[in-house]
């Protein structure tokens, strides 16, 4: 849900700029040209800079879910680990038990 939060300030920033741009174009007209490149500059640095954050939240999303799976995984490891030497003891105790 927070990526999509992050995609609407995103757009709704770019509006706003679109927004103040154009009208500042018809109030400055001998500066309009410049007005408008740089709002034509500004509006996809916008766009860029907010999806690469957008895809670092991701990131670092599923960075968190994988290091939590990692670390289920090693501990089940070591549970198993710890029964098969369980399992080698009793055998051990069992050959024993056998021979005497």
């Amino acid at each position: 849900m927070r990526l999509v939060h992050i995609r609407v300030v995103i757009t709704l920033l770019a509006t706003i700029t679109a927004i103040i741009f154009i009208p500042l174009s018809y109030i400055y007209p001998n500066y309009s040209t410049l007005i408008l490149t740089i709002e034509v500059i500004l509006l996809p640095a916008i766009y860029i800079i907010g999806n690469y954050y957008a895809e670092y939240i991701v990131e670092q999303h599923y960075r968190k879910n994988l290091d939590y799976l990692e670390s289920l995984v090693y501990e089940l490891n070591s549970k198993v680990f710890n029964q098969e030497i369980l399992i080698n003891k009793y055998k051990e105790e069992i050959k024993n038990l056998k021979k005497s």
